[in-house]
């Protein structure tokens, strides 16, 4: 056997032990991850809306048909048009009364790539609020997206839709927010994100 055949088949072996090691890992991680992820996911739920007592699947969603809504949507922030609705369910109280709904929302036009958040709406179409699952926004600018002090301009208002201000007039005006210093792209984006989710909210049942 010539050496290229040998050192053919060590390659091949050394490939096939990696996959199964690479494999093995994967498997023994996998559910951990998820376990986390479903963890983060239920927190953003009881964030968004905490006197929730469950919260159960829209029947008949569709992230393509949420697509549809938003890019023919009326959203004053430019470029959420693509922004991604991936889930939506309902939040309900102790009887299985509803309360509102939660939206997972993603948005590709933050400084630093997608940002990813958990936004809650009453029924009456009163914001609750929103909660970041993923961001990679500039640190002590745009990652202060997820300080409350920010995020609270959101809660107890009931809009058609919001716009970032840099006047400092979002405190006098529901419609209004304003912007992080230094951060108006992740300010945009965030406040673009939760447009998206009202104008989503708008096509449901109990939307007015």
């Amino acid at each position: 056997m010539n050496a290229l055949i040998k050192d053919c088949i060590k390659l091949v072996t050394i490939t096939v032990i990696a996959g199964a090691a690479l494999g093995a890992v994967y498997g023994i991680t996998k559910e951990p991850i998820a376990a986390q992820e479903e963890k983060t996911q239920m927190e953003a739920y009881a964030a968004v809306f905490p006197d929730a007592a469950d919260f159960e699947e829209v029947d008949g969603f569709s992230p393509e048909a949420a697509a549809k809504v938003l890019a023919s949507g009326d959203n004053p922030i430019d470029g959420h048009e693509d922004d991604e609705i991936t889930s939506v369910v309902e939040a309900v109280d102790a009887s299985g009364e509803a309360l509102g709904y939660i939206f997972n929302v993603t948005t590709a036009e933050g400084y630093g790539g997608d940002i990813s958040l958990t936004v809650g709406i009453q029924a009456d179409g009163t914001v609750n609020g929103y909660s970041i699952l993923s961001i990679n926004e500039t640190a002590g600018l745009g990652m202060n997206a997820q300080d409350a002090e920010w995020a609270d301009q959101f809660a107890g208002k009931q809009v058609d839709a919001f716009t970032v201000v840099k006047d400092g007039s979002g405190a006098n005006d529901d419609a209004k927010i304003d912007a992080i210093s230094g951060a108006t792209i992740t300010s945009n984006a965030v406040t673009g994100a939760v447009n998206s989710c009202i104008i989503y909210f708008h096509t449901l049942e109990g939307g007015n």
